[in-house]
């Protein structure tokens, strides 16, 4: 399975400004009926930085996705979002899916806060991810993946960064 995951990714500093905006009355999230777009799983905030070429946000919002995107040092940038899911009182898979059929795919998920939901890669192996703050987790694009949510934590929040990179090394 071609997947890593890279604990403390950014320096306490760094971790500490994104946790900080992202977690703050002032961070605008936006309602999304379903997880995964035409599918009908369940509910999310999300906040889009990132596509089409083109940043979608404030600079100083964008500035809290930047430090990430700049260690990934992708080839092309294709979508970056933060999703935020609500404690449901149980955890709840979302739909498996991919995020793109591009050729060379590699997603990104930075775990923001430590929580008992989990990522969940290929539906046949079921592999589990924990969610562990300032951890990230790189995988190739055409992995089926899907979004656990959380039951000891009020919020659940990560960044989903989709990028182009050839030759990526995932051991």
């Amino acid at each position: 399975m071609n997947y890593k995951e890279i604990y403390n990714f950014l320096s306490k500093k760094e971790f500490n400004k994104t946790k900080n905006f992202l977690t703050s009355s002032t961070m605008p999230w936006y309602y999304n009926k379903h997880q995964v777009y035409q599918k009908k799983d369940f509910s999310q905030f999300t906040h889009r930085f990132y596509f089409n070429d083109k940043v979608e946000t404030w600079p100083e919002i964008y500035d809290t996705v930047s430090l990430i995107i700049n260690k990934l040092k992708p080839d092309k940038l294709l979508r970056v979002k933060a999703n935020l899911i609500i404690n449901r009182g149980k955890n709840i898979a979302g739909d498996f899916h991919v995020d793109s059929n591009e050729t060379d795919l590699k997603i990104a998920i930075y775990y923001v806060n430590t929580n008992n939901g989990y990522t969940l890669l290929d539906p046949k192996h079921k592999i589990k991810i924990n969610c562990e703050e300032n951890k990230l987790l790189v995988f190739d694009g055409k992995i089926l993946h899907s979004a656990v949510s959380q039951t000891d934590e009020d919020q659940r929040i990560v960044f989903n960064i989709n990028y182009l990179k050839k030759n990526e090394s995932f051991s």
